[in-house]
């Protein structure tokens, strides 16, 4: 067992979710520009449901799996108060890839208006609130502009470790070697 990075398995969750979040954004920014009823703002909407779920339930796993798994050490370690505030930083953006899609999936339930995941229909509520949905929706959204803020400033935090640092933080996630 290495135990200088993530196990492969967790390395590719961590991408594939990142890349999941990028997407469910960029989806729902797009969305914007495209015109009211336009059969591509209904695909880009479609698509921002699917990234969304998508990040939920690869979460999920992956807490499993962190919970099961191992972190390896940081080499050389950083101050504790880094190690602390990563902890945190750690803990909102797994709050946020759980509490942003359970939102949006709130506000679709309350919407009633149909929707589905890979195919499979969704319920919803009868009768609708959409006042409610309204509100849930505004807080998804506040918590997804969260989300991106919190997962830039995460990825610079790796960037600075790796080239300002020069520790493994970054390497341990992409399974990669420093040259000395």
């Amino acid at each position: 067992m290495n135990t200088t990075r993530y196990a492969s398995s967790q390395r590719f969750l961590h991408w594939l979710i990142a890349a999941l979040v990028v997407l469910a954004l960029l989806s729902i920014e797009l969305k914007g520009w495209l015109p009211k009823g336009s059969s591509e703002r209904a695909v880009v909407k479609w698509a921002h449901t699917q990234f969304g779920i998508s990040v939920l339930l690869l979460s999920l796993v992956r807490l499993a799996m962190l919970r099961r798994g191992m972190t390896p050490p940081i080499s050389p370690q950083p101050p504790a108060w880094q190690m602390y505030a990563a902890r945190l930083m750690h803990l909102a953006l797994y709050a946020l890839t759980l509490m942003v899609p359970l939102l949006g999936a709130a506000m679709m339930f309350l919407a009633g208006k149909s929707w589905s995941f890979v195919g499979l229909s969704l319920p919803t509520a009868m009768p609708p609130d959409s006042a409610l949905a309204h509100q849930i929706e505004n807080i998804h959204e506040t918590m997804g502009n969260v989300l991106l803020w919190l997962a830039i400033a995460h990825a610079a935090a790796a960037l600075y470790h790796h080239f300002i640092q020069r520790d493994d933080t970054l390497l341990r996630m992409t399974g990669g070697r420093r040259d000395k």
